[in-house]
């Protein structure tokens, strides 16, 4: 959707009909009179943070609040046109997830394109959600914009790669999935004999070791089974189930 930002009043009163949210500048981190009269819109809000300190950023939030805003999203950002790799410093995106929680978290990326968008797809990884990033139909015009900026193929591969990342990370709950079910059965160990268990023999725990398939009584459960009473005479080798015990 069409986004554009203001930066000034003018271009606020101008812009605001026609987006459905504003972006702030990192430049303007630290205006506070603008920040004011863009919460006043109760518009979701994109803040930069290039070239702020936490306590910065800590202030334009308070302020931002103060004025109504309740939707921010809080954009890793760094002022260097290109941006090298070695000043990414993608890491700050955790570093942003930790001090300031419950704060959607963006990439603001100005390092130059390659062939796999890793900065951008690893701001993704490190839990960035709104990506933004320079955009031309032609690399090779002159201004700053221009060569540090994607075209239409770097972003059909972003667009692609995020889409396989998103894929691959999936839910963040941990269960058994269903594909598992097979190999978690035949994968994990049961308890096994060790040697031979005659019929109303108390069992120890020298009578017994663990193989796969998990298809008896799990090791997790040995210290419900020591101590238990053989209901029949177990074989050496033989899978423990419950129904041996008594």
């Amino acid at each position: 959707e069409f986004m554009s930002t203001a930066f000034d009043l003018e271009s606020l009163e101008w812009i605001d009909p026609l987006v459905s949210m504003h972006k702030i500048a990192s430049a303007d981190l630290t205006n506070i009179p603008l920040l004011r009269a863009i919460a006043s819109k109760g518009k979701p809000i994109c803040l930069s943070t290039g070239a702020a300190s936490f306590v910065e950023i800590e202030h334009s939030l308070t302020e931002l609040r103060a004025a109504g805003a309740n939707d921010i999203n809080l954009m890793h950002c760094v002022l260097n046109y290109p941006c090298d790799d070695s000043n990414a410093f993608l890491g700050r995106i955790t570093e942003l997830d930790a001090r300031f929680e419950g704060i959607t978290l963006g990439y603001s990326d100005h390092t130059v394109p390659d062939s796999e968008s890793i900065a951008a797809q690893g701001a993704y990884l490190l839990g960035a959600r709104i990506i933004e990033k320079h955009f031309t139909h032609d690399k090779t015009l002159p201004g700053n914009d221009h060569y540090h900026a994607m075209d239409k193929d770097d972003l059909r591969q972003l667009v692609d790669g995020l889409g396989k990342i998103s894929e691959l990370m999936g839910k963040q709950d941990k269960k058994c999935l269903a594909s598992e079910e097979s190999a978690r059965k035949y994968a994990r160990r049961s308890l096994v004999a060790s040697k031979r268990i005659d019929k109303g023999h108390p069992i120890e725990s020298r009578h017994l070791t663990w193989k796969r398939p998990g298809t008896g009584v799990s090791p997790a459960d040995i210290d419900k089974v020591v101590g238990r009473t053989a209901l029949r005479e177990i074989n050496e080798d033989e899978i423990v189930t419950w129904d041996m015990l008594a």
